[in-house]
């Protein structure tokens, strides 16, 4: 389902703004080199049931899009013209895309909607590299529930207990 070296974590949310929320936090992260996210997801349950899925650009999309930007400006010269660019350009970036995705997986999406409350969202997560204690520490402020993750038992617990630290305390 996910890159071999990915790590992949769930975490359900009792309302729907708080998977938003953590992810801000963990790209503002991700831009001083502490997480490096193959892909996210969030999804939302409406209070009327409804589910909404936002997938944040994943890694496959800018390396289609990279990829058949190159690829179209090659092949175009050979073929000519622009239209001839744009085809092979649209082309090549769905071909790239295609075969470099990995990101998170449909069917798992909606197993994990199906699983939320109405009122309720989830962030998906698939991570290539990350400093634990960073990621960690930036979650901390958001209180949410392990859904699923492939860390070990270990790192899984200690996440757990950090989503729990402001469970308890009152809103501001």
């Amino acid at each position: 389902m996910y890159g071999e070296n990915n790590t992949w974590v769930v975490i359900i949310y009792e309302d729907e703004d708080t998977a938003d929320k953590a992810l801000h936090t963990l790209k503002s992260v991700e831009k001083h080199g502490m997480i490096d996210f193959e892909d996210t997801v969030i999804v939302r349950k409406d209070p009327d049931g409804k589910v909404h899925v936002e997938n944040a650009v994943d890694r496959s999309t800018k390396v289609g899009a990279a990829g058949g930007g190159l690829i179209g400006l090659l092949v175009g010269f050979m073929f000519g013209g622009p239209i001839g660019m744009m085809l092979l350009g649209g082309l090549g970036g769905a071909l790239v895309g295609k075969l470099t995705k990995s990101g998170v997986d449909k069917k798992f999406i909606q197993d994990v909607s199906d699983h939320l409350q109405p009122g309720n969202s989830a962030l998906f997560m698939v991570i290539r590299a990350a400093r634990v204690d960073v990621v960690l520490a930036g979650l901390r402020e958001y209180p949410g529930t392990v859904f699923q993750t492939s860390l070990p038992p270990d790192l899984e617990d200690q996440l757990q207990k950090e989503l729990d630290t402001h469970k308890n305390e009152p809103a501001e």
